[in-house]
């Protein structure tokens, strides 16, 4: 465990069962870095510092504790409360040799525990009469090893083939094949580490924006105040609307789909002026097919970005990514709910700090106030 100011951070390696590595990995740790974000696989890396004649040097770079594939597990403590940040496989190591005496960096770089699933591809594995999420879920049995608990929920319009008439296969990888399976329901499909070490939340569902927000980020209100900068940008471009024809009575009608559903309700009062339309591809779909399609085909639609970063110990507990955060202080035109769509720890002795991006579809905020 090495100690940070007011953090502890614990670091676990091994093959799949992991421990707490020796006293002499933690001395050398120097920073850690972990990004989690949406439409992306998490990932992590830390570095070291170390000399020549330190057994990172002498032992355990030439007998592998270092290799790809080892799996590492990152928790921080932070006011009595462990946050598991990452849990996955190495995937990349880089030694740099210095002239300078104690100053051989190794930097080790990995993913989230999908990782795992994205090595052998299993093309032609046959799933007859399984919706997309049963599929899902079959695949993602095969990790419990790693700690997997799967969270897949069915999409709302969906339908199971006859296997005499035909049924799906696999192409790809276990990992691949979900990917496309969330991509084709608009779905979110990705891996949150914890809560306990050693385990890991994989979801395959839709893109949940309900729920009770994160301590609120204040800007420009005294002592309230936890972030010292805080940008905001709309894109015009990003603002789209989308529909489809859907056949009625024999006829071709457009129908628009808003970009905002039960799990997905603004989150401002004035949603910017959308700049695109865009025609979702149906013409040999099936009416449930079509449904599914126009609730999912308007998700996208975010014009309203904001980045900034923060100091955890100040702010009092970790932001996490893909949940609901309040902004204060910022102005008529910013303040309210917003998503987390991106979240960077960086740790290193005596700091965690992170960065993070926010998103929504447009200006003033629909709910009176932001708790603090």
């Amino acid at each position: 465990m090495a100690d940070l100011k007011g953090v502890s951070l614990t670091l676990l390696m091994g093959p799949v069962a992991v421990m707490p590595v020796p006293a002499v990995v933690t001395h050398a740790f120097e920073s850690a870095q972990v990004t989690r974000g949406v439409d992306q696989r998490s990932g992590f890396q830390i570095s070291f510092t170390y000399s020549k004649t330190s057994p990172i040097a002498t032992q355990m770079l030439p007998a592998g504790f270092f290799d790809p594939m080892i799996r590492v597990i990152l928790v921080a403590t932070l006011n009595g409360l462990p946050h598991v940040l990452a849990d996955g496989p190495i995937k990349r190591q880089d030694v740099a040799a210095s002239p300078n005496p104690g100053e051989n960096k190794l930097t080790i770089t990995g993913e989230d525990v999908t990782s795992y699933m994205d090595l052998i591809s299993l093309d032609g594995m046959p799933y007859p009469a399984m919706p997309p999420f049963a599929r899902v879920a079959m695949m993602l049995a095969k990790y419990a090893m790693f700690g997997v608990i799967p969270a897949t929920i069915p999409t709302p319009f969906s339908f199971t083939a006859s296997p005499t008439e035909k049924y799906a296969q696999q192409k790809g990888t276990d990992y691949s094949y979900a990917k496309k399976l969330a991509d084709d329901a608009k779905y979110a499909f990705y891996a949150t580490p914890g809560p306990m070490p050693g385990t890991n939340t994989v979801y395959w569902g839709p893109e949940i924006r309900v729920g009770v927000p994160q301590p609120a980020i204040t800007i420009d209100m005294d002592q309230a105040s936890n972030i010292d900068a805080l940008n905001f940008s709309a894109d015009g471009n990003a603002a789209e609307l989308t529909y489809a024809f859907v056949k009625i009575a024999g006829f071709s009608v457009p129908l628009p789909m808003p970009p905002m559903s039960l799990l997905r309700p603004p989150l401002s009062a004035r949603p910017l002026i959308t700049t695109k339309l865009r025609l979702l591809d149906t013409e040999r779909k099936s009416t449930p097919e079509v449904l599914e399609a126009l609730l999912a085909g308007g998700a996208r639609a975010e014009p309203m970005s904001a980045t900034g970063s923060l100091d955890t110990q100040r702010y009092g507990t970790p932001l996490d990514a893909r949940q609901l955060v309040g902004v204060r202080g910022a102005g008529l035109a910013h303040d309210g709910l917003w998503y987390v769509k991106q979240v960077t720890h960086t740790l290193g002795r005596g700091s965690w700090k992170q960065a993070f991006q926010l998103a929504r579809e447009g200006l003033i905020s629909n709910v009176p106030a932001v708790r603090p």
